[in-house]
């Protein structure tokens, strides 16, 4: 986004302290994804160095009474700035009025309704905050990308202060919104459902794939939500790579939703077809020892490996994987995939929801029926025994995804913001 020419700000809202704060600050600084330190805003820090916005957005006078303790945030000398209500077993603390306490100098001033009312409040603070000025001489507009669904019901809420209208408001999505069996009309789980009862009220929802969109789209109806689709972008892949024989990899969370234990299934008749197949999974999770006791019991334990999570696969998985293969239930839009295209490693997938579809549209993979194990196991021997049908499905991988590189969707995310910016806020 700042390669793109935006101004651009990382905003947190975790109560945590400066110190810990400025840690994160200084390690994105050194990954080189930010660049200063002044790049990483948090809502507390703001309000122990400078409350002035937390005094001009409180209600005056005593909050109303609240069955919730509380947790102070203090300032570096220990005097209290605000009071949080500890809303504990409700899955929508964030939208509950449980007022949110101002003081100034120990004594208290005021409250704002809830964490909606604090979060709208910063960010009204920091859109009136004078910025770059535009060519035209006009300052540039605010446009917020909401990572989370939580905090993006708080911002689009009805409730004082509301948000000003001149912030624009898109939201991203990065999973599945439906549940078992996964169909565009499957049942949803109640915080997608709350979800999907305000995001009317965004300036714009950004969906990674076309076909979850199309789903949306489906089930509410066309207008009803302003959507765009803006994907992940796939990495750029600098790493050689010298792919092992048969090697198989997997590279997810050792989790029931990724189904492993699909893949372990298979391996026996592709290694009857393919001697030299091996499985070497990287990740880790609650299921590893499940997974385990699983492929000893199928006699292929001796051809698995179990790597664990890896900071770096960029330079492990990708540089000795012969193909990669992905089983989960449902996905947004699977990264691995995008990553194993750039590295020229096809792709094996189930044809779930979503994302294998669209991202193995322009060729680098095979998709299978979903959950269909023998389908899998002859899918990977196809690719595994065929030497030329690999380098075919590797050259189609890297060339699908130097066009699904980060300027492709910048243009799709800058489409989405201008259309948002064009059109009045539906707030």
């Amino acid at each position: 986004m700042a390669a793109a020419g935006a101004d651009v700000t990382l905003l947190t809202v975790d109560p945590g302290e400066t110190a810990d704060h400025d840690a994160h600050r200084a390690e994105w600084v050194r990954r080189g994804l930010l660049g200063s330190a002044a790049g990483l805003r948090n809502l507390f820090d703001d309000a122990r160095s400078d409350p002035s916005w937390l005094y001009r957005a409180a209600i005056p006078g005593p909050a109303p009474a609240s069955p919730w303790p509380t947790r102070a945030i203090t300032d570096d000398g220990g005097a209290t700035v605000l009071e949080l209500p500890i809303v504990s077993g409700n899955a929508a603390w964030h939208l509950t009025d449980a007022p949110v306490r101002v003081y100034d100098g120990g004594a208290m001033i005021g409250w704002l309704p809830g964490f909606g009312g604090l979060y709208r409040a910063w960010l009204n603070a920091l859109g009136a905050e004078p910025g770059d000025d535009a060519s035209d001489g006009h300052s540039a507009p605010v446009v917020v990308l909401c990572e989370a669904r939580q905090i993006g019901e708080t911002l689009v809420a009805a409730g004082e202060p509301a948000l000003d209208a001149g912030i624009r408001v898109l939201h991203t999505t990065h999973a599945c919104h439906v549940l078992s069996p996964f169909r565009w009309d499957s049942p949803m789980d109640a915080a997608w459902e709350r979800w999907f009862e305000v995001a009317d009220r965004f300036d714009g929802v950004l969906w990674l794939t076309s076909s979850q969109r199309d789903d949306v789209e489906r089930r509410f109806g066309e207008s009803r939500l302003r959507s765009f689709v803006v994907p992940h972008p796939a990495p750029a892949v600098s790493a050689s790579t010298d792919p092992v024989a048969g090697r198989i990899v997997i590279l997810n969370s050792l989790i029931p939703r990724k189904r492993v234990d699909h893949v372990l299934r298979a391996l026996p008749a592709v290694r009857a077809a393919v001697p030299a197949a091996h499985l070497r999974v990287y990740g880790d999770g609650a299921a590893l020892g499940e997974l385990r006791a699983l492929a000893a019991e199928l006699g292929i334990d001796d051809a698995v490996a179990w790597t664990g999570h890896v900071a770096d696969p960029a330079t492990q998985a990708w540089a000795s994987a012969d193909v990669l293969v992905l089983a989960s239930t449902n996905e947004g839009q699977p990264l691995v995939v995008l990553e194993a295209l750039a590295a020229g490693v096809p792709v094996v997938a189930y044809d779930m929801p979503y994302g294998p579809r669209d991202t193995l549209a322009r060729g680098g993979g095979v998709l299978v029926d979903d959950g269909d194990v023998d389908a899998l196991a002859a899918a990977l021997i196809d690719v595994l025994s065929d030497r030329e049908r690999r380098a075919e499905l590797a050259a189609e991988g890297r060339a699908a995804a130097a066009r699904m590189d980060a300027a492709a969707s910048m243009r799709a995310l800058g489409d989405a913001v201008r259309a948002a910016l064009a059109s009045p806020a539906p707030r």
